[in-house]
């Protein structure tokens, strides 16, 4: 989804430098007052510098008054990659995200909601998922929205 979008000029993707350095990488979705953050990455030299801290805290800048939403890999023990899952909770939570109380199950993974700026609802996370996939790709990709 995300690879069609970028391919076709759709908004919200942004490349991140440091004058000319490639830091990394990030699609956000407006909704309302929520921007959704989909994807953020942040190149693997660049890590621990405080260049993940800083893209969110100016995304906010960028939209000031607006909810910060994004999802993370559920904390399960029994995962491979589960001390990078913490760590990156961790993160998130030092840059002022909270547990939305809510899990969304996506197609291929069950992931945890997390907010900044406030608390987000059941109906409004329903209703960003249609706005970012749009009606026909809706009727196919439904993710599952459950509390915790």
């Amino acid at each position: 989804m995300l690879k069609f979008k970028l391919r076709h000029g759709k908004p919200g993707f942004y490349a991140i430098y440091d004058d000319a350095q490639w830091i990394g990488l990030m699609y956000a979705n407006d909704y309302r007052d929520i921007v959704f953050i989909q994807f953020l990455a942040i190149a693997e030299h660049c890590r621990s510098s405080g260049y993940g801290g800083q893209v969110l805290s100016h995304l906010a800048e960028l939209h000031p008054g607006k909810r910060l939403a994004l999802n993370i890999e559920v904390l399960d023990e029994s995962t491979e990659n589960y001390s990078q899952r913490v760590r990156r909770k961790a993160f998130y939570t030092r840059n002022g995200f909270a547990a939305s109380g809510f899990l969304v199950k996506e197609p291929a993974e069950k992931l945890e909601m997390l907010v900044r700026g406030g608390a987000i609802c059941e109906e409004e996370i329903e209703a960003m998922y249609r706005h970012l996939f749009g009606r026909i790709v809706g009727l196919f990709v439904r993710p599952h929205v459950m509390r915790l």
